[in-house]
């Protein structure tokens, strides 16, 4: 057969490779040469921003940063909090079980949705919700401090009430918002979730410009020339709670005008699927989130290996139309040993940081200064979305990798432990080294934790079947255990013991 020279329109067969990989020699691939990973961002970037309409992303991810919005903010002002509520340093393992049991709106919908086959509930449950959670951060601003003599304790009965309510819709908003938002193209699922995101950062950063005023000290008051007495006095924040809340109320009610114009302006209906199917279940919802989390504008990189060895990598890339890669395809399934390995250490890892860890912080940093605790509550809930942004790029979803990962936090969390059970006097105690390192823990574990958890959702998304499902399960298992272990411990035990300067 006789061979033909190549020229500038002629497909020249590049040797050693299959006859499909073609390589088009014209001038302008010569004389403007670019890297492969330079065309293929620029691609990625260039068709995800092809027929978008930028009003609803901004929409998807102001609607998006509702869901935990509520939960965030109030989280934030527990320094402020425990020195005011009669509950003290114990307040956060009150919260904790309220959220561990606002759980049931979820189940709730679900049962409503088994009687009610066939009728679109989404929109009037995510109004009443959002309806809910805008009311009860108005009435919190209000009413926070007030409380409710109980036998004969005063407890925070309306503060605790509307916590309640606001975990309420932040839990339900798992199985509601995420379905309600695969109405539209595939591509605002990333807005959402940025959005999300932000529900965390922004009550953060604000939190921090807030600040705490400082630590509590002893003032002098009412003296006379032969008595002398003294208070507890804690310098005021830049702004108080009630108002730091009416603003995490404006942010509420922004984000629910958000998913009223998502869902009535002519504009947004024309971003909606022709034929969209919704979410039936949590498996499905959390497949989604670890979905967006393989998609990037930059062709992410994840590694994974078979469960027999956990050695191996493979690059693995998802392109804009997110249909699936031939390598991942290839990827092979667990073994049981890894399988069972990965749920025992997701369910550990929420009851530390969904139940014990966030009951006792308050032992933990306390003892160092209302400033650190301050710091390790935002600056850790900073680290969370730095952590899932880390892995929107680079994903290890190895076995090993995950161990690797996992023993540093491990060995965090052994030292917070052991801060917290010491309280009132942990290890360097009263020195800025041991405020810096209990802050540095904090932020330490919050971010490996968030990224593990995370980087095995991916990993049963990629192996399929019901892992998915075991993992929703595992995690309210584990969240839930340990927020009832943390709450018997602080409330029944003298294991932990608060503390307060003597006046």
């Amino acid at each position: 057969m006789e061979r033909k020279e190549p020229t500038e329109k002629t497909p020249l067969l590049v040797k050693g490779r299959p006859s499909f990989h073609l390589t088009d020699c014209d001038k302008s691939s010569s004389s403007k040469p670019m890297s492969t990973a330079k065309m293929g961002f620029f691609h990625s970037l260039r068709e995800r921003l092809k027929n978008r309409v930028l009003l609803v992303d901004v929409l998807a991810a102001l609607f998006g940063m509702g869901a935990w919005l509520s939960i965030n903010g109030m989280y934030t002002q527990l320094p402020l909090l425990v020195f005011k509520a009669p509950e003290g340093w114990g307040l956060p393992s009150y919260i904790v079980v309220l959220i561990q049991a606002a759980n049931i709106g979820g189940v709730i919908y679900g049962v409503m949705q088994q009687f009610c086959k066939g009728k679109a509930l989404d929109s009037i449950f995510i109004s009443i919700l959002m309806f809910i959670g805008c009311l009860s951060l108005l009435l919190m601003s209000f009413f926070y401090g007030e409380t409710v003599e109980i036998g004969e304790h005063a407890h925070s009965v309306p503060f605790l009430a509307l916590v309640f309510t606001c975990a309420l819709v932040a839990c339900t908003s798992s199985v509601l918002f995420i379905p309600y938002m695969s109405r539209f193209r595939e591509t605002y699922l990333v807005s959402y979730m940025i959005g999300e995101g932000l529900s965390a950062f922004v009550p953060s950063v604000t939190s921090l410009l807030q600040g705490v005023g400082g630590n509590p000290v002893c003032r002098e008051v009412n003296s006379t020339d032969s008595v002398k007495k003294y208070e507890q006095y804690i310098p005021p924040p830049l702004f108080s709670v009630s108002t730091f809340l009416i603003l995490i109320f404006c942010l509420q009610l922004l984000s629910f005008v958000a998913f009223i114009l998502l869902k009535t302006l002519p504009i947004c209906k024309k971003q909606r699927n022709n034929q969209f199917s919704s979410y039936k279940n949590n498996n499905e919802i959390e497949g989604a989130r670890s979905n967006m989390m393989q998609s990037s504008p930059e062709k992410g990189r994840s590694h994974t290996s078979d469960g027999d060895n956990g050695r191996g990598g493979a690059f693995l890339t998802e392109s804009h139309d997110s249909s699936p890669s031939p390598l991942t395809s290839q990827v092979k399934k667990m073994n049981n040993r890894t399988y069972t390995v990965f749920l025992i250490m997701q369910a550990c890892a929420s009851a530390l940081a969904n139940g014990l860890f966030p009951a006792i912080q308050s032992y933990s940093c306390l003892p160092y200064g209302n400033v650190a605790y301050h710091l390790a509550i935002n600056l850790g809930s900073m680290a969370n979305p730095v952590a899932c942004y880390i892995l929107f790029f680079v994903t290890y979803t190895s076995l090993s990798a995950i161990s690797l990962m996992a023993f540093p936090a491990f060995v965090v969390a052994i030292y917070i432990y052991v801060t917290a059970t010491l309280s009132p006097d942990p290890p360097l105690v009263n020195t800025q080294s041991g405020e810096a390192l209990v802050v540095i823990s904090w932020v330490l574990f919050t971010g490996l934790i968030s990224y593990i958890k995370l980087a095995i959702a991916t990993r049963f998304r990629k192996n399929g079947g019901k892992g998915l499902f075991w993992y929703g399960v595992m995690t309210q298992v584990g969240s839930a255990v340990g927020a009832v272990v943390g709450f018997v411990l602080l409330n029944y035990t003298e294991l932990f013991k608060s503390y307060s300067p003597p006046c």
